[in-house]
């Protein structure tokens, strides 16, 4: 596996995905800066469904020209269906030659996932996916106590 720098994603002309990544909470300090705690790449479960209280899907995008994305939504595809186990439509974002970047983040108060597996968050806009990663969600024993 290599460790160079990798070619930016395309999502139009002049734009590119600049990251997408799932985190448990967002904080902002009072200078304005965010913070994203708790990245998450795999979530582990005992029992399913499987709840996760809060779950912020986040997404950056870059253009150097002029363009707007629209009709977007972000969607927790699981790994067979075609039906989101959590949707959520977002308002267009507009890139301007003074706002080049754009962070969208889309929050769900709780997501139930049905059983193990991996999903997929995606970004879409116009029904297009343009952004995904996955998520991994696992069934984990509980430790037994030890004998006495």
């Amino acid at each position: 596996m290599s460790e160079g720098p990798q070619e930016p994603v395309r999502i139009g002309a002049g734009a590119t995905v600049q990251m997408a990544f799932a985190c448990e909470n967002i904080s902002t300090d009072p200078v304005g800066r965010l913070s994203f705690q708790n990245v998450i790449d795999q979530l582990n479960a005992t029992q399913f469904p499987a709840g996760t209280p809060s779950f912020f899907a986040v997404f950056g995008f870059i253009s150097t020209t002029a363009q707007h994305l629209v009709q977007c939504r972000v969607e927790v595809m699981p790994q067979r269906g075609s039906q989101p186990i959590a949707a959520q439509q977002l308002q267009d974002i507009p890139f301007t030659p003074d706002r080049p970047g754009h962070r969208s983040i889309c929050g769900f108060p709780g997501i139930a996932w049905p059983e193990p597996g991996e999903y997929v968050v995606r970004f879409t806009t116009r029904g297009q996916t343009i952004a995904s990663f996955p998520i991994r969600v696992v069934q984990v024993q509980l430790p037994t106590p030890p004998a006495r």
